[in-house]
């Protein structure tokens, strides 16, 4: 994979689970996308209001800020409404998150290549 293509896309990480966060991270990175990580929401956006970034990654649950809280927060700001959000979740059943406005949703657990695949879907082209 040429790491160099993704170079330009920013990905934010929010994830409390540190070997997930780390393991996602690493990955991401890996595969040439510039990674933020967050061990909740409120950290994601402290990040997100000094950097801007192509896509957020939320976990579904975090202390704190959870996932959709700080999903419906990012939509209601027109600052961050456009950016693409994937949803990680350990549920199977996500039909209390059904109205979430998210692009895309991730279920834990999951294969590191199906995960990456639907990162670049959401990034779209590669510069």
């Amino acid at each position: 994979m040429n790491g160099t293509a993704n170079a330009t896309k920013q990905v934010l990480i929010a994830e409390d689970d540190d070997h997930m966060r780390e393991a996602l991270q690493e990955m991401l990175s890996e595969a040439g996308y510039r990674v933020i990580a967050a061990e909740d929401g409120l950290e994601a956006l402290d990040w997100l209001s000094r950097v801007s970034v192509d896509l957020v990654i939320v976990d579904i649950l975090m202390p704190g800020l959870g996932g959709p809280e700080l999903i419906r927060r990012l939509r209601e700001s027109s600052q961050y409404a456009a950016i693409p959000i994937m949803l990680l979740s350990g549920y199977a059943d996500l039909t209390r998150y059904r109205d979430l406005p998210v692009n895309g949703v991730q279920l834990k657990p999951f294969k590191l290549s199906e995960f990456l695949e639907k990162v670049q879907q959401l990034l779209g082209p590669r510069s």
